[in-house]
């Protein structure tokens, strides 16, 4: 069953955007992930927005994988368009239960 991991997050980006580079660090690449040279004073939008389309087709995946094993769906990152056919706008949303009793310390995998 698919689930929220890096490595099934590196399938839904550029190939070599997601590594594992040992030491307990995972590093995003984002001039791999948007395809484009960028530097620090580039801006975020486009990365930013590639990571979250990412994490939003992670999702429906996850999500059609649990529909197959007969279990509810997850609720994690969600993309839809809005605005106008002129102005077209991403909204994305990310949602992430909280163990009250620790906060954000410890949030909960939906998909455990």
């Amino acid at each position: 069953m698919t689930t929220l991991s890096f490595s099934a997050l590196s399938e839904k980006l550029a190939a070599g955007a997601l590594e594992f580079v040992g030491n307990n660090q995972v590093k995003l690449n984002f001039n791999l992930a948007t395809g484009d040279n960028l530097t620090l004073n580039t801006s975020c939008v486009k990365g930013i927005v590639k990571l979250m389309q990412a994490l939003s087709a992670l999702t429906e995946q996850v999500n059609e994988s649990r529909i197959s094993a007969n279990l509810p769906p997850i609720q994690f990152t969600s993309q839809q368009i809005t605005g106008t056919p002129e102005a077209p706008e991403f909204e994305f949303t990310v949602r992430v239960k909280v163990d009250t009793a620790l906060f954000v310390d410890n949030l909960d995998d939906p998909t455990d």
